[in-house]
């Protein structure tokens, strides 16, 4: 996998932006923008889920913010670089939004992606290797039927402050906490079989790791948070980066195919 014509992507995590963010919050925007700049030159950008914090489509409205972020990712799009929207438990329902706008799924569900010779499973990880019941009680709600019936009969303010509840809990994982996260997800990738893909990408714990068993490879990304963490697929090879401290690779201005 050492062709330097194959095709570049990022991907990016667990920034849980807010519709009104604080100074604070701001400066993670900012950052972010910048890494839209930068994906504006790879081919794919991977929004793995839960990059914005509260997103609801209402029949007949939609909730005023994120339109930095949403311009940040049109010249994204007018760069003529592929936007990939994979759902988490907070934005799941950005979906149909940013399919018509983006041309990403409709769904917003776990798909597999070719990108040159890597084969990429892409999920959100939300019911996978965190098993938190407030996590669990909303995954029930957003991806349900039933769930999202419920969710529109509330009062858009109603749902507005369970989801800001939630986002209280947001947060990166502690030493425990990531090693029993690490554990389990050994033992997920180890029950696999090779198959559709040789690479799986998830977030939604809030810490990256990367690691290797059965012939496959496990990724998970850290989040928009202490550490600024996405994903660079480059020359075929993955790695966990920090936007803040790393050094920005250096994309190709040719787009591969």
């Amino acid at each position: 996998m050492n062709d330097l014509k194959q095709p570049t992507a990022i991907i990016v995590a667990d920034s849980h932006f807010h519709l009104d963010p604080d100074q604070a919050e701001q400066a993670r925007v900012d950052k972010f923008i910048q890494l839209l700049e930068l994906a504006a030159r790879a081919d794919h950008l991977v929004l793995l889920g839960d990059i914005f914090d509260f997103w609801f489509d209402y029949p007949h409205f939609r909730l005023n913010g994120y339109d930095p972020i949403l311009q940040g990712l049109d010249r994204v799009r007018d760069a003529g670089t592929k936007i990939h929207f994979i759902g988490g438990n907070h934005d799941i329902w950005a979906a149909g939004f940013l399919h018509q706008r983006y041309d990403c799924s409709p769904t917003g569900e776990t798909e597999i992606v070719r990108i040159g010779e890597r084969r990429l499973l892409l999920i959100h990880g939300d019911g996978l290797l965190k098993f938190d019941w407030a996590y669990n009680s909303s995954r029930a709600v957003v991806r349900t039927r039933a769930g999202i019936v419920f969710a529109k009969s509330l009062h858009p303010e109603i749902l507005f402050a369970f989801s800001k509840w939630l986002s209280g809990k947001s947060r990166s994982a502690t030493r425990d906490e990531a090693s029993r996260i690490e554990s389990r997800a050994r033992q997920w990738l180890l029950r696999q079989s090779k198959g559709d893909w040789d690479l799986v990408v998830s977030g939604h714990v809030h810490h990256g790791f990367m690691f290797e068993a059965g012939g496959l490879e496990m990724a998970s990304l850290a989040g928009w948070f202490d550490i600024l963490g996405y994903g660079l697929l480059k020359e075929g090879r993955f790695q966990l980066l920090d936007f803040a401290r790393d050094p920005l690779p250096d994309l190709p201005a040719t787009r591969r195919d």
